[in-house]
């Protein structure tokens, strides 16, 4: 009986040795959990001028299912559709008037370790009217009638907005 017992305190120690030394180069969870992936293609948000708010709500379940309805709120003035990811402050707030339920703002809160890849889609795909601050992503865009304003800005450390306004 002995030498069973000190047969399993040597395999006890070696199981535990072994398990110590296969954790020593892993990452500690701490830093998995704060490791954030990032884009390498961006996904505009939905942005038609005068859209309703059905056709905003069927775009974003058939197009951009990583987005979930998180609000859906109204006022006398306007309705407010909020679209969140569940990762961190990424979301989207459409905003529609109350009189002819027509999309006039969209403002898209996008993760700032995705800023370059964002800007450059930007800039390649509409017109850069200028640039106020390169270091808090203030740019300004339009779009080829210049029915649109495009503009970014930082909002914090992790994040940046992306806005959509319409011109009437």
């Amino acid at each position: 009986m002995k030498k069973y017992f000190s047969i399993a305190i040597i395999l006890m120690v070696m199981a535990t040795s072994l398990m110590l030394a296969s954790c020593e180069n892993e990452e500690p969870i701490d830093e998995l959990e704060q490791t954030t992936p990032t884009l390498t293609v961006w996904v505009e948000p939905y942005h038609v001028k005068s859209a309703s708010v059905d056709a905003t709500k069927a775009y974003m379940t058939q197009s951009m299912s990583r987005y979930h309805l998180s609000s859906d709120s109204s006022s006398s003035d306007y309705i407010q559709l909020t679209y969140t990811t569940g990762n961190g402050n990424e979301g989207i707030l459409y905003s529609f008037s109350r009189p002819d339920g027509a999309l006039y703002s969209v403002i898209d809160t996008e993760l700032i370790i995705n800023g370059k890849v964002i800007i450059d889609y930007l800039k390649k795909n509409y017109s850069l009217i200028h640039v106020t601050d390169e270091s808090n992503l203030q740019y300004y865009f339009t779009n080829a009638d210049k029915s649109m304003v495009i503009t970014t800005n930082k909002v914090s450390n992790d994040c940046f907005n992306v806005s959509y306004s319409f011109v009437y």
